[in-house]
């Protein structure tokens, strides 16, 4: 009798962690979507900031910025192997905008560290407001980490979505932006 009681209370135990972790889950979900609607036209953007991870953050920075939104760009945690020359070349038509108005950081190698550089730039900058651009789904942990450096207010969010990703690698990258989400969030709240 005890051992079924036992039973009964793990399998209660471990249907009530699957339905925190799926309605949680849920909320990441719906935090990614409140990221679309970005008005572009009713920001006062001063400077523009993609962090780096695939080539169509980089173009869809430099068209925000190519449209008079803001003034000056920079791209975070770009491999330090990586010159502005060579990004110049993936994007021809923009070459304008490299000669003035696009700076590239190599320091940081993480989320937080791309916040703490992207707050230097700002103060050594004087830029108030800035559009940060990336993937959808890293957006909801980059607010986590933008609130602990940077003002939230004076930050828009962009982010870039790939519908023409297969369903099983969006899928993938979605529950592991989920975990980090989470381990951020976690850390966040015990005061780490």
């Amino acid at each position: 009798m005890i051992n079924e009681l036992k039973s009964h209370y793990i399998h209660f135990s471990l249907l009530l962690f699957v339905i925190i972790v799926l309605l949680q889950f849920n909320f990441f979900l719906f935090n990614i979507q409140s990221y679309k609607n970005t008005d572009l036209n009713k920001k006062e953007i001063e400077g523009i900031v993609i962090l780096t991870g695939d080539k169509f953050r980089i173009l869809e920075g430099l068209k925000i910025l190519n449209s008079e939104i803001g003034y000056k760009l920079l791209i975070s945690g770009v491999n330090k192997e990586i010159s502005i020359e060579e990004i110049k070349k993936e994007f021809p038509k923009f070459n304008q905008l490299f000669n003035c108005c696009v700076e590239l950081e190599s320091i940081s190698t993480n989320t937080f560290e791309n916040v703490r550089e992207i707050f230097f730039w700002k103060k050594n900058n004087n830029i108030r407001n800035i559009l940060l651009i990336t993937s959808d789904y890293h957006l909801p942990r980059v607010e986590l980490e933008v609130n602990r450096l940077l003002l939230d207010k004076e930050t828009f969010y962009y982010g870039v979505k790939y519908d023409n990703q297969k369903i099983n690698i969006r899928m993938k990258k979605l529950i592991v932006e989920y975990i980090k989400y989470l381990r951020t969030k976690i850390s966040l709240s015990i005061g780490l």
